[in-house]
């Protein structure tokens, strides 16, 4: 995914030199039909042994980085490639997460009282991985792009290696009695296990603000003030990706070590606002080692939130109905990132990529203040069979 990020970014917006509106159009592309077709993916994880599904999904998606290469070595390179690859990326996506997701607690069977542990552990050392395909990406300034999407298509048959090593899923089989019904009706038990929810409910409209707010500004305008005001090569792309999950890293590492945190709402409202913050700060004109820095600051809370909320999640959702309330909460950052994309994009057309940052930064805030004063959300905490003394 480190080497996507990337390399998807700088074709569309160094290569190709994409217009503002296109830039958001192709980050779009990579998350429109995950927003289609996550809520059926988390419903067939459920429905399958989860471990196979994953080999699937990562040998499928071999194929695509394959193409995509062949078609950039041959210089044929056009936008609408790059919209093909979003497309059939993101749809096999959907299906991939909820079923990594939901394997995770399958792995921890019944021992629930390891899940932040295990949750801060698997997103440092994915985002690790992010970086290292991040910085693999910076080579192609010397390589060219084509060698390096190949790296992608390697890292996928790693995943079907990686998947191969697990123990075959058996949650469907045990649960079985409880997912009856069509599709539409096991993914509505879904909706309606988060909707009745006081923990999942506000983390899930939360995740959907991101998605639209948060990361169709990464998306689409750190590219556009690095090519305005910097050039945007590979290497400043690279970099400004690794300062960004470099703070995340960081900052999983510290709550791996601090243990079992108790009022998590807290933090992860505390987290979203500093986001807000650094936007703010972003609109600001400055030299690019502060752009770095203020990215980096931006990632140490983007890594807070994503550990608190997955673990809150993974805690409360129902062992039956996990992989489909995980892929509502992938939705919204996949969903809300397609539409944030194209309007992130807009916004940039007519403000400057600079000026645009203050407004998901100022629709961020009013999204905090509505959940802190209409939902539970500041006093979400841990079940008590995982308390601890943060």
């Amino acid at each position: 995914m480190g080497i996507q990020m990337v390399m998807f970014t700088y074709l569309v917006t160094t290569v190709l030199h994409g217009t503002e509106v296109q830039v958001g159009i192709a980050q779009m592309s990579l998350t429109i039909m995950s927003m289609a077709l996550l809520l059926f993916g988390g419903n067939i994880a459920d429905q399958t042994d989860a471990r196979s599904l994953l080999i699937r999904c990562h040998t499928i998606a071999a194929i695509p980085a394959i193409v995509l290469a062949a078609v950039v070595w041959s210089g044929a390179l056009r936008f609408e490639w790059l919209i093909a690859y979003g497309l059939v990326m993101g749809s096999i996506t959907a299906f991939t997460m909820p079923a990594r997701e939901a394997m995770l607690g399958d792995v921890l069977g019944d021992d629930r009282t390891r899940i932040q542990r295990a949750v801060t552990t698997t997103i440092g050392v994915t985002f690790l991985c992010q970086i290292a395909g991040m910085l693999s990406a910076s080579l192609a300034a010397v390589s060219g792009p084509a060698p390096i999407i190949l790296l992608q298509a390697v890292a996928q048959l790693v995943g079907v290696y990686s998947s191969y090593r697990l123990i075959p899923s058996t949650r469907h089989a045990d649960h079985a009695h409880m997912s009856e019904g069509s599709q539409l009706q096991r993914i509505a038990a879904g909706l309606r296990e988060v909707a009745n929810s006081e923990q999942l409910l506000p983390i899930n409209v939360l995740t959907l603000a991101i998605g639209v707010l948060f990361i169709g500004a990464f998306l689409v305008l750190l590219p556009l003030i690095l090519r305005a005001e910097f050039g945007a090569t590979v290497a400043q792309i690279s970099t400004m990706q690794a300062c960004f999950w470099g703070g995340s890293i960081l900052s999983s590492i510290v709550i791996s070590r601090i243990g079992n945190i108790v009022n998590r709402g807290r933090l992860i409202v505390i987290a979203v606002s500093n986001g807000a913050l650094i936007l703010t700060l972003i609109s600001i004109p400055a030299p690019l080692p502060v752009l770095y820095a203020l990215v980096f600051a931006w990632g140490l809370g983007a890594g807070v939130m994503m550990s608190m909320s997955r673990t809150t999640v993974q805690e409360y959702a129902p062992v039956a109905h996990r992989a489909r309330i995980l892929s509502l909460y992938q939705l919204g950052f996949t969903g809300g990132m397609s539409v944030g994309a194209l309007f992130i994009g807009i916004v940039a057309q007519a403000l400057g990529p600079r000026e645009a940052t203050l407004v998901p930064a100022g629709l961020m805030m009013l999204v905090i203040l509505w959940l802190v004063t209409q939902t539970k959300i500041w006093h979400i905490a841990a079940l008590k069979h995982d308390a601890g003394t943060a």
